[in-house]
């Protein structure tokens, strides 16, 4: 910033009516210059024409326009205008994939509503025949205490449960920006799966999608073409020239000593076309290392969003075929929770002390393992929901893809 600054160009100057001579005198004048050469100035640049000679400027504001501006600037503010509008659908995708994961939080509320009811229906059911076979000797008083506690912990669930529900219909309907005193229900059954992305599709395929959908990476490619733009600008300023040009018009009078007068109409016009070296080139050379250095870093960010949208969109996939796995070993356990709670209600009711009979508090194990494998079931369904979801957000929401199907198992279902 020490050394001055180079100015080299043409400068024409018009003046056509009055001005005042040295002596004092003012006298209709019409002339004309041209200047051709360079000026020298200290700081970044000049704030009006190169001076070139003839009359004083006696009002009027000078214009500079850099053709290099002109040209680059507004190129490089419709990419970074396309780079905010990409930027939009990341935010869009960000925040259905909130309310997505909201919403499942809210089946499963709903889901674990649901188990914890039916296990305090068979806690209660349960609490009710070992009461009946107390009373009537065939029983022990322990086993009835014992089914009572078992009855008053699944009644408490329940009501952990109905918070749980109550919280998750809060952030959802946050979220969704509704009214704060609704509290809001899925309308699917809690074990309802999902599929948006069709299964079987090869990794490799997914990839390929994932890299073309994102908007992040339209955001970052656009802002990578807006460094090149200014990159280009850089190197091509210090040849495109810049003009700056003036122009005054009014009255003009005045006279020698005291006198004030001879007034008449007076025009100036200023015109300079110049090329500028600044700092002798080395701020050109300067600003020209930095924006390469702009893109350069852009190019990286660029490359290491790419590996970041490979990486998510393989992570979703792996987790849903996972969770698709463990949803198809707890759907085949889930029957046999529910056949073996049949099975040991039925040997009950033969009656207490006849062979090959269950004692009533043998049935407390059922219920419960009815209830860890419902719950089981239901953590698998939401957590490949999930997946979906996740998986649909990394591939960026892209279009084509098959209507979202909702599917469920009716042997599933609480009894």
């Amino acid at each position: 910033m020490w050394l001055p600054s180079l100015y080299l160009g043409p400068n024409w100057i018009r003046h056509d009516g009055q001005a005042q001579v040295v002596e004092g005198q003012v006298r209709t004048i019409s002339k004309s210059s041209l200047f051709l050469g360079g000026t020298a100035a200290a700081g970044s640049s000049v704030s009006g024409p190169v001076p070139a000679g003839g009359p004083a400027q006696v009002s009027g504001l000078t214009s500079i326009l850099r053709f290099s501006d002109a040209i680059f600037e507004p190129l490089a503010a419709r990419q970074v205008l396309d780079s905010r509008r990409a930027g939009i659908q990341t935010a869009t995708n960000d925040a259905l994939l909130g309310v997505a994961e909201s919403y499942l939080d809210l089946q499963r509320a709903a889901g674990t509503l649901a188990i914890a009811r039916e296990a305090a229906t068979n806690a209660e059911a349960l609490a009710s025949l070992t009461a009946s076979y107390a009373r009537s000797g065939a029983g022990l008083e322990a086993d009835h205490r014992r089914a009572a506690a078992e009855r008053e912990r699944q009644r408490k669930n329940v009501e952990l449960a109905v918070g749980e529900l109550e919280a998750a219909s809060a952030e959802l309907v946050l979220r969704t920006r509704l009214d704060p005193r609704l509290v809001v229900a899925p309308v699917e059954p809690p074990e309802a799966v999902l599929r948006i992305v069709p299964e079987g599709c090869p990794i490799d395929e997914l990839i390929v999608v994932g890299l073309r959908s994102r908007p992040e990476l339209a955001e970052a490619q656009a802002l990578v073409q807006a460094t090149l733009t200014r990159l280009r600008q850089a190197k091509l300023r210090p040849f495109i020239p810049s003009l700056a040009f003036r122009y005054s018009g009014g009255g003009f009078g005045g006279g020698a000593n005291g006198f004030f007068g001879d007034f008449a109409s007076r025009s100036d016009a200023d015109v300079n076309l110049y090329w500028e070296i600044q700092n002798l080139g080395f701020a050109d050379r300067a600003i020209t290392k930095q924006r390469a250095a702009q893109q350069r870093t852009a190019n990286l960010e660029l490359l290491k969003l790419q590996d970041r949208v490979a990486s998510e969109v393989v992570l979703a996939e792996k987790g849903r075929i996972a969770a698709a796995r463990r949803m198809k070993r707890a759907g085949q356990a889930l029957p046999e929770a529910q056949e073996s709670l049949a099975l040991n209600l039925t040997s009950i009711r033969r009656g207490a002390g006849l062979p090959g009979a269950t004692r009533p508090i043998e049935v407390l194990q059922p219920i419960q393992a009815l209830a860890q494998a419902r719950t089981d079931y239901l953590d698998a369904v939401l957590d490949h929901n999930r997946w979906q979801f996740r998986l649909y957000r990394a591939l960026g929401r892209p279009p084509g893809l098959a209507p979202i199907s909702i599917g469920t198992d009716s042997t599933l279902e609480p009894d």
